[in-house]
């Protein structure tokens, strides 16, 4: 999509504040969720989806910046959740979905085609009786050839997905620098679960120590090998629901200020309109009787005896009606 820096609303982002950075952002969600195959999606897994400490970790971006964009680009309708999941709104105007589509459609037909062709070829040997050892051998290797095939492509996938997950913690760390062929290695040699925690307690120990690691495929090894789950470490799990709660909070606290400000300027609009009200000898009387309260000391402009008048027209008139 050539003319996405062209579209209003991400104009309307960039006039924002740190626009040009929550651009970058939006860019950023596309090409992940392009990754992540989804039709829009935003997975680190099958069942774990990204959330705006995963996005912060994933893009560098710092995360106060990144929940504003969220926050944005759903007022915008650019994106939205469904079940806990982030996705990406209009996800087929960002991508050639159709296209994608044909090719998964154009494999599937592909497969189809080569099981018919090995099922006429099973049909076209001889009867069972006729056929000698080596024929059920090599009938059985025809069977079996096709379910193999799916279980190297199923486990390959498997893989896959362990690596993406564990370099996806990796991110923004030296350990970053592991390869592909040692997160395979290390995932089938002590199993996905225990390489993605040594993972997380490397990624942590990291952030408190930022000592890089020369061989950072040796380090995660001796970690997977031993794993010793150090007395300070808070799981991912946690981590992420803690951040939620610290969100809800700012979001509760930001919400009750909106409403103390508008209590604050609807009282102070009651207030001038009260003032206003009165003839120009009552409010000398309450200007009169603010300049003769302030302390001696204290600045007594014009501006300051007009504020404390309005005050006390307003404190008096409460007094009244309450009587």
């Amino acid at each position: 999509m050539c003319n996405l820096l062209d579209h209003r609303k991400i104009k309307m982002i960039r006039k924002a504040p740190e626009g040009n950075t929550l651009v970058l952002l939006w860019l950023l969600m596309l090409t992940e969720a392009g990754k992540c195959n989804r039709g829009g999606y935003l997975m680190v897994s099958g069942s774990l989806p990204y959330t705006g400490e995963t996005l912060s970790m994933v893009t560098d971006i710092p995360l106060p910046t990144v929940q504003l964009g969220l926050s944005i680009f759903a007022q915008l309708e650019m994106v939205d959740q469904q079940d806990g999941a982030l996705f990406i709104k209009n996800w087929r105007k960002y991508q050639s979905e159709d296209k994608l589509e044909a090719r998964r459609e154009k494999e599937r037909i592909r497969q189809q085609r080569h099981r018919e062709n090995e099922r006429g070829k099973i049909q076209r040997l001889p009867p069972p009786d006729s056929m000698s050892r080596d024929s059920h051998v090599m009938l059985s290797r025809d069977v079996t050839l096709e379910n193999r095939q799916e279980q190297n492509r199923e486990e390959q996938s498997r893989k896959e997905q362990t690596t993406d997950s564990v370099r996806l913690l990796l991110q923004g760390t030296p350990l970053f620098r592991v390869s592909d062929q040692d997160l395979q290695n290390l995932e089938k040699r002590h199993g996905p679960e225990r390489l993605h925690l040594a993972a997380d307690i490397a990624v942590e120990t990291w952030r408190r120590d930022h000592e890089d690691r020369h061989n950072p495929g040796g380090y995660l090894h001796s970690l997977c090998a031993s794993l010793v789950v150090p007395d300070w470490y808070v799981p991912l799990a946690e981590r992420q629901a803690r951040s939620k709660a610290t969100q809800q909070r700012q979001e509760a606290i930001a919400a009750e200020k909106v409403v103390i400000t508008a209590q604050e300027e609807a009282a102070s609009v009651e207030r001038e309109a009260l003032w206003n009200r009165l003839s120009e000898a009552e409010q000398e009387a309450f200007r009169s009787e603010a300049l003769a309260d302030m302390p001696v000391r204290v600045n007594s402009s014009a501006e300051v005896v007009q504020i404390l008048a309005k005050q006390k027209a307003w404190e008096a008139s409460q007094v009244g009606g309450s009587g």
